[in-house]
């Protein structure tokens, strides 16, 4: 969420009550799960997209999620990625969409009003009812000449499911050991790879927006009644991230891990060199102690007695009280 709170001077303005900012623009994103840089956002336009600029791209084929999904992943087509997916992308046309144009992907499976389409949730159920926790079933399926798994997994109170055009259900040395229950009732279990990435990779937005809320925030403390200013701040924001995150894993690695400053150092750092910025001519580089601007003498006076407003370039004594305890 970019911050707004003015809902008049910001097109595509949303309030979204589960946000830490709920007021202002909401954006779609990607990241990479592994180093966590954000590569994508789009702007969630709503009823404020200009009619001129017609229907969104992939939106009449594939739907308002499937052509979301098509448009912020295109860059990434034909290289054999897996996506992992929250359950609001769980749409199978969209995930078929994406196997397509050659990404593989995964999305949690869960029941809002209904299932998703051709999801037996309830015989996934009853199947899973006997089961201990920790085991593992998966049923294939195809449409369109294109195969799709859905994967389940018992809990101790549910079922996770998840809906997949790849992966396999293996455990390798990279798997994550899971724990469920306490006491005698603890077991333990090795996560298989779809559920191992699930559960890595799908903390990297909140990982990306904490580093990027963090005292002191770029977008709290730039002060703006513009909403472009606004705009260009969280643009500014999530650069800053991004260039953290890549020093951090494709800059110092190997022997030079113990040199990466902590993040409050390395925006620090960021913020002088703002200030003081090499790259700048000199000509544009302005000396603020030689500038001089054109001031108003002003005098503070007291209001009279009984006084309601000043108007007119007169006092309006009007008021019931001696002294007023407002202004």
């Amino acid at each position: 969420m970019s911050i707004w709170h003015n809902r008049w001077t910001c097109p595509g303005w949303v309030f979204c009550p589960r946000k830490p900012h709920p007021f202002g623009n909401e954006y779609h994103s990607a990241y990479c799960g592994i180093t966590g840089i954000m590569f994508v956002i789009e702007l969630v336009e709503g009823k404020d997209r200009p009619r001129e600029l017609g229907v969104p791209g992939y939106e009449r084929e594939y739907g308002k999620t499937g052509a979301l999904l098509l448009r912020m992943l295109k860059s990434y087509f034909a290289t054999g990625r897996y996506i992992v997916l929250d359950s609001g992308f769980c749409v199978l046309k969209a995930i078929l969409a994406l196997r397509d144009r050659g990404l593989f992907a995964g999305a949690l499976i869960k029941k809002r009003r209904y299932w998703p389409t051709l999801v037996p949730g309830d015989k996934m159920e009853e199947h899973f009812a006997s089961k201990k926790v920790g085991e593992i079933d998966a049923i294939q399926g195809e449409k369109d000449r294109v195969k799709y798994t859905l994967w389940g997994m018992k809990e101790p109170d549910y079922v996770m499911r998840i809906m997949a055009t790849g992966g396999a259900l293996i455990s390798d040395e990279t798997c994550k050991t899971a724990y469920r229950g306490l006491g005698d009732d603890r077991v333990e279990f090795q996560y298989t790879r779809p559920y191992d990435w699930h559960f890595r990779y799908r903390h990297a937005v909140d990982d990306h927006n904490n580093l990027r809320h963090s005292i002191p925030s770029l977008e709290d403390t730039w002060v703006t009644q513009r909403w472009p200013i606004r705009v260009f701040t969280f643009l500014l924001a999530i650069t800053e991230v991004n260039v953290y995150l890549t020093l951090k894993w494709f800059v110092f690695i190997g022997d030079l891990t113990a040199l990466l400053p902590e993040y409050v150092g390395f925006r620090r750092k960021l913020a002088w060199q703002f200030i003081d910025n090499q790259w700048l001519p000199k000509d544009d580089i302005v000396d603020c102690s030689i500038i001089t601007l054109p001031g108003v003498p002003h005098g503070i006076a007291s209001a009279p007695e009984h006084a309601s407003e000043y108007r007119n370039r007169r006092w309006v004594c009007e008021a019931k009280q001696r002294y007023q305890q407002h202004t």
